[in-house]
């Protein structure tokens, strides 16, 4: 017979805080802005908020596969600079087809993942060491092919980035998509459920059947790939690519996740509602600084204490928060032995 070990209250204040406390500090930051700024509360800042997320959510979205594995690549930053400064060379002065350039973008993203997945999986080196080589590699092979310069687009394309669909500018619904697939791909595919049995334990998983290796190089593979999608929207919104374009981008992003719920110890996490929240989250904090006028200098320093408690709170959940185990009301005891089969004494 199997009970608790300790009789649960109905309403855990502790849980309720890990679950909902960046829930809560949403709802009071934007009142706090609401009264504060009496323009920020409404439809108009909602759309411009999610308009300057759209980025940001689709780069989160890969690089949430290899966190929930347990690992990081802090190099997704520089892959959004070097993919968006190739697509710009492409369309600017190399004249060549939108389309083309597009996809070429997606190619040099899933180009530097598959580098950080070999990298990790085949050479073994430590993923905070390999990417953070590849973020400097990328960002200066990107600030050599630009020459350090501002590389505008064609004044037709400059338009894309702001265009609406009733009212919606048309990158909120290609990340509302995007995010949507992604969700898909992490709860209704193999891929998905492996990426969640390697954080949660690559040993286990291992025993169990799971292509370790494998997974791990596509999770960076994956990663690589929204980092450059993300590029493409980031370029269309600014019309141009400048050396500090993606700068920042890789804390950023790790700090939508943890916000969203997403582990940095693996095995945990979504990407609908997680990523959603968590950049909204961010995104509005730095709307409504700008809303009430504060220096642009607060804008690092409180994003990055965002990002301090976010890791805190993270580091604080898996040591604190209580797990219901299940024992036995009597002691385990030894298989009885058959009659006659008993051991004695010599």
């Amino acid at each position: 017979m199997l009970s608790k070990e300790k009789t649960q209250s109905p309403f855990n204040l502790r849980d309720f805080l890990f679950t909902y406390g960046f829930l809560i500090v949403l709802v009071a930051v934007v009142i706090y802005f609401s009264a504060a700024a009496p323009n920020f509360f409404s439809l108009n800042t909602l759309i411009l908020v999610l308009h300057t997320a759209a980025p940001m959510f689709v780069l989160a979205s890969g690089l949430a596969f290899v966190i929930m594995t347990a690992k990081l690549d802090i190099s997704v930053g520089s892959i959004v600079y070097l993919a968006s400064a190739v697509g710009a060379i492409m369309i600017s002065r190399m004249h060549l087809p939108f389309p083309l350039a597009i996809l070429v973008i997606l190619m040099v993203g899933a180009l530097a993942g598959a580098i950080n997945g070999f990298t990790v999986v085949v050479l073994k080196v430590n993923p905070l060491i390999a990417t953070l080589g590849t973020m400097m590699a990328l960002r200066g092979l990107a600030l050599q092919l630009t020459n350090s310069m501002v590389i505008s687009l064609p004044q037709n394309l400059r338009t894309l980035g702001n265009v609406r669909i009733g009212g919606i500018y048309v990158d909120i619904i290609i990340a509302l998509v995007v995010l949507l697939i992604m969700n898909l791909v992490h709860t209704r595919t193999p891929f998905g459920r492996q990426v969640m049995a390697i954080g949660n334990g690559s040993e286990v998983a291992e025993r169990l059947g799971v292509k370790v290796n494998w997974v791990n190089f596509w999770a960076f593979v994956l990663s690589g790939l929204m980092a450059s999608a993300s590029s493409i929207l980031l370029l269309l919104q600014l019309g141009a690519v400048s050396p500090d374009a993606g700068s920042g981008y890789e804390f950023s992003a790790i700090a939508t996740l943890v916000i969203g719920g997403v582990s940095l110890f693996g095995g945990e996490g979504t990407i609908i509602p997680g990523i959603i929240m968590g950049g909204f989250t961010l995104q509005v904090i730095q709307a409504g600084l700008n809303y009430i006028g504060a220096s642009v200098y607060a804008y690092p320093f409180v994003r990055g204490g965002i990002i301090f408690v976010a890791m805190f709170a993270d580091a604080l959940k898996v040591k604190v928060k209580p797990r219901v185990k299940m024992i036995t009301d009597e002691e385990p005891s030894l298989p009885k032995v058959p009659p006659g089969n008993e051991i004695t004494p010599a």
